[in-house]
């Protein structure tokens, strides 16, 4: 797979995936699109040339962090009371 051009968001989608999301490439506008490990939940898409690649490096820790169904598969730091 072509890496990203742009090393934070190649950075980003590590992090995604790192956290069981799993990285679709696509053609055309978008570069590919992230989704979170439960069947039908959460998507993010990785664009090819955004306007603040940072800024949308941010944005996809941030969906993955925010991520509803990760807490549903036993991810969170909640169980350590």
């Amino acid at each position: 797979m072509a890496k990203h051009q742009n090393k934070h968001i190649r950075e980003a989608i590590k992090y995604a995936e790192q956290h069981g999301w799993n990285f679709e490439k696509s053609r055309g506008h978008i570069y590919g699109t992230l989704r979170c490990p439960t069947h039908g939940g959460c998507r993010q898409p990785v664009y090819s040339t955004p306007k603040h690649p940072e800024d949308h490096a941010k944005d996809i820790r941030k969906v993955v962090d925010r991520c509803p169904h990760q807490a549903a598969n036993g991810e969170t730091d909640d169980d350590e009371v």
